[in-house]
């Protein structure tokens, strides 16, 4: 990427030019395409959030000055860590950026004192990854099926190229009935799953 031209800047959200962040939100809608965003429970509903002015932004800049590609963060509480919110990039630009900006926003962030970053959160990695009998050789190979709607094993790869230290996360729900209510919840919020419109009747007039 550097050989192509590209080069990364960080800087808190708070302290860029209006037309810089326009650029940002410009990189966004060309990523998505006008498709719905997904993965709400880690990123911030928007760019332009007042609380969000101290948190940090990595982008790739080309040869040609033009921000191409960049990446949100938000602050673990508690420790020297952060959270990936947001990876976006055009979809023109070169095969790669996504990973050298994450390798130079971990630098980035070195330089800043944060010990620990967070990327993508990657559902049942551990079934692909590491099974543990057949049951779960079994579920692991359904959840690969799955991957063209709800980009499990993608998201393992993706990570798994940054040999990170992998952490458990859980999923609580109340009893056993519970199980499948609250799976359609989480992936309503996600967006993975389309949400029902309910339509109320209109009252009859008199």
């Amino acid at each position: 990427m550097r050989k192509a031209g590209y080069r990364t800047e960080m800087a808190e959200l708070g302290s860029l030019r209006p037309d810089v962040v326009g650029r940002l939100e410009e990189v966004a809608a060309d990523w998505l395409a006008g498709a719905p965003e997904r993965g709400f429970s880690m990123a911030m509903d928007s760019l332009r959030n007042p609380v969000g002015e101290d948190t940090p932004v990595v982008y790739a800049v080309d040869a040609g000055g033009t921000i191409r590609g960049f990446l949100h963060f938000v602050p673990t509480y508690g420790r020297e860590a952060v959270s990936l919110s947001y990876m976006r990039r055009e979809r023109e630009t070169p095969n790669g950026l996504m990973e050298f900006l994450i390798a130079e926003g971990i630098e980035h962030l070195r330089v800043r004192g944060v010990t620990e970053v967070s990327l993508n959160f990657a559902a049942f990695a551990r079934l692909i990854r590491q099974p543990s009998g057949i049951v779960e050789r079994v579920l692991g190979r359904a959840l690969s099926l799955g991957d063209t709607w709800f980009q499990i094993e993608r998201l393992y790869r993706f990570n798994a190229k940054f040999f990170p230290h992998w952490e458990p996360r859980y999923f609580m729900y109340e009893r056993r009935l519970g199980l499948a209510r609250a799976g359609i919840a989480a992936l309503w919020l996600e967006g993975q799953l389309p949400k029902p419109r309910i339509f109320h009747r209109a009252p009859a007039s008199v």
